[in-house]
């Protein structure tokens, strides 16, 4: 994860925030690969349920920072948490690519 200057566990600048978006973007980019070959249409609505929780804290996080509010260890550790739902959906299928 990028470091970010943080004062009393908040944003200190919006500029910040770009730094946050690159932190998801490589959380994504590390899921993307390794569903690369795997087809959305075999994961059920089940076990996706568990990561649309996880992107929902992920999103309203991301609201909260946007607007000054929020704290950045809430925010690492709903991108975690967003990573390793995606991993439980990929071990679920019995398929996982490294």
């Amino acid at each position: 994860m990028a470091e970010v200057a943080e004062v009393n566990g908040r944003l200190e600048e919006a500029g910040m925030l770009a730094d946050l978006s690159r932190d998801l973007l490589k959380v994504a980019e590390r899921i993307q690969a390794e569903l690369d070959g795997i087809g959305f249409g075999i994961i059920t609505p089940e076990v996706l349920s568990k990561v649309e929780a996880a992107e929902d804290a992920v999103d309203v996080l991301a609201q909260d920072l946007s607007r000054g509010a929020g704290e950045l260890t809430e925010w690492h550790r709903a991108l975690i948490e967003y990573e390793s739902a995606w991993h439980q959906v990929i071990a679920s299928l019995g398929t996982r690519r490294n």
